[in-house]
């Protein structure tokens, strides 16, 4: 009778083994694939896009694919962003290919990014940072006498204020960034040793006043001048 018990207690332990594995492993599966609705594009957007909430669906997409992270899980993740890539129709949208546009663009997707020359001695000695504020001037020549025997005073040269911008990057004759480390400080050679280009951004009327400045200055003996401005 012992003998016979003894299988039977083994098969029933077994079984129970079995119940409770089968048990454990559909609970697990159905864990894995359980979808959520993720943003998919309506169609293919293409880079350099600004992205609106009205661009996107919701789509069902298993959890797993999305547990690592990396994909954007609400349209509201996208709303405001800007695309660095193309954005394929029906698929989840990589974190990488969607940033704030200051992070891509240097500026705010409503303002042009422009460069213009700058001297360290016409720029407040170099001592200029990204976001300051600057104030870029136009120092015109005087216009000649029209007469040689004009009475009175010569004509005096004209300063005009062209435009108060904020500066989003400072770069060498080459165009690479000047990084000021933590030990540069207002007395750093490096950087007005290196700075040739002031890079800001502005409105297109402003940004308009400032390549005319610009021309004036490489063509008509004008001299762009640049000064911190006041908070």
């Amino acid at each position: 009778m012992k003998k016979r018990l003894i299988p039977i207690l083994l098969g029933a332990v077994a079984l129970a083994a079995a119940l409770v594995g089968t048990d454990f492993w559909q609970k697990n599966y159905l864990a894995s694939i359980t979808t959520l609705q993720v943003p998919v594009p309506k169609a293919d957007i293409l880079p350099y896009t600004m992205l609106s909430a009205d661009l996107f669906t919701l789509q069902e997409y298993p959890r797993a694919l999305t547990a690592q992270g990396g994909y954007a899980l609400s349209t509201g993740d996208l709303d405001g962003r800007i695309s660095t890539g193309e954005l394929l129709a029906g698929l989840p949208v990589p974190e990488h290919l969607a940033v704030p546009p200051d992070q891509f663009r240097l500026a705010d997707p409503t303002l042009e990014v422009v460069s213009l020359p700058a001297e360290a001695v016409e720029a407040a000695g170099a001592q200029i940072h990204i976001g300051e504020a600057v104030n870029i001037y136009c120092l015109k020549p005087a216009p000649p006498q029209a007469q040689q025997d004009m009475v009175g005073p010569p004509p005096e040269p004209e300063v005009e204020l062209v435009a108060r911008v904020p500066i989003v990057d400072v770069l060498s004759d080459g165009g690479q960034p000047l990084t000021m480390g933590e030990d540069a400080g207002p007395g750093s050679t490096d950087q007005s040793a290196s700075l040739k280009i002031l890079v800001v951004a502005a409105p297109h009327e402003t940004v308009l006043a400032i390549l005319q400045a610009i021309a004036l200055s490489q063509h008509e003996g004008a001299v762009l001048w640049v000064t911190l401005a006041t908070p």
